[in-house]
């Protein structure tokens, strides 16, 4: 014997019970689900959840769904003074999935998901006259170096790729992008365009 609640009816909802231990939804006298005596619902078609009805803090911590991801880049070349930490700004969006980038103030990626994330930078240093001596890439996290990759120049265009998992705390932690040289004569700058100059992260673990 089976258990139905009935949604066919104008009254509404109507429940009739018995021992068995098996329930059955029923819509307009179709069964939609079973639920048997073992807690085991199967479903006539496959569920759909509305879309963005899971938040990323209900997931599971090994899960990332759907978290904050962009990708941005350098869209001119901008010149660099010898021995002086300058921020990129890095001012075109690729994307922006949670409007998490600041491409025209501040250069920085601020996301509003607790999580891990995959970060990714790289600079292409290019000089005239005397090649530097030396090149830095760094990731600043709120205002710190907190990770840098370091090259020695050979020719008169080279770049430097940084790529790190960094924790973020979904509020107030940020990210930017900086670089540094030293030694040479000339003009140093970083060049613009999509494939030399570019930041971009990605959430790949919620907290």
């Amino acid at each position: 014997m089976t258990t139905t609640i009935n949604a066919s009816t104008s009254a509404g909802l109507v429940q009739t019970a018995d021992t068995s231990g098996v329930l059955a939804l029923q819509t307009a006298g179709t069964t939609a689900v079973t639920i048997s005596s073992g807690q085991v619902a199967t479903f006539a078609q496959a569920p759909v959840l509305p879309a963005a009805s899971i938040p990323q803090a209900a997931l599971a911590a090994n899960v990332a769904g759907n978290g904050p991801a962009f990708s941005a880049y350098l869209s001119a070349n901008q010149n660099l003074t010898a021995s002086t930490y300058t921020k990129v700004t890095i001012n075109t969006k690729d994307f922006d999935t949670n409007s998490n980038y600041d491409n025209s103030t501040n250069y920085r990626f601020t996301p509003t998901i607790a999580g891990y994330y995959q970060v990714n930078v790289n600079a292409n240093f290019n000089s005239t006259g005397v090649n530097p001596t030396n090149d830095i890439t760094l990731l600043y996290k709120n205002g710190s170096e907190i990770k840098r990759v370091v090259g020695a120049s050979a020719t008169s265009s080279y770049g430097n790729t940084l790529s790190s998992l960094i924790y973020m705390n979904g509020s107030t932690d940020y990210l930017e992008m900086y670089v540094f040289y030293s030694g040479g004569t000339g003009t140093v700058s970083i060049t613009g365009g999509t494939n030399y100059t570019y930041f971009s992260a990605s959430m790949v673990r919620s907290a």
